[in-house]
């Protein structure tokens, strides 16, 4: 499995748009095979901050994500929206 964390620090200004388009973003990644969890987390201490947290079965899963046309849509207009992002790939830790 492969688990990504991609924060975004939207400022108040563009929050509407972001959460416009992150709706779209959330909706059409869920309805994915590979896709395990997909969604949208607002920072409680940080107001500017969002993540998106992401659970995939496998990088082959991953790479139809990013190669899906919605995404090739959505993330460029995303971007702008932005102060700041980064994309964290993380592992399960397994306690057994």
């Amino acid at each position: 499995m492969i688990v990504l964390i991609a924060k975004s620090v939207v400022a108040e200004k563009n929050q509407a748009a972001f959460l416009q388009l992150a709706k779209k973003m959330v909706e059409e990644t869920r309805k994915e095979p590979g896709c395990i969890f997909y969604d949208l987390v607002r920072d409680t201490n940080e107001a500017e901050v969002f993540y998106f947290v992401e659970k995939y079965v496998d990088q082959a899963a991953v790479d139809a994500h990013t190669g899906s046309d919605y995404f090739k849509t959505y993330v460029p207009q995303l971007q702008p929206l932005r102060k700041d992002s980064h994309l964290s790939r993380c592992e399960i830790v397994s306690f057994e």
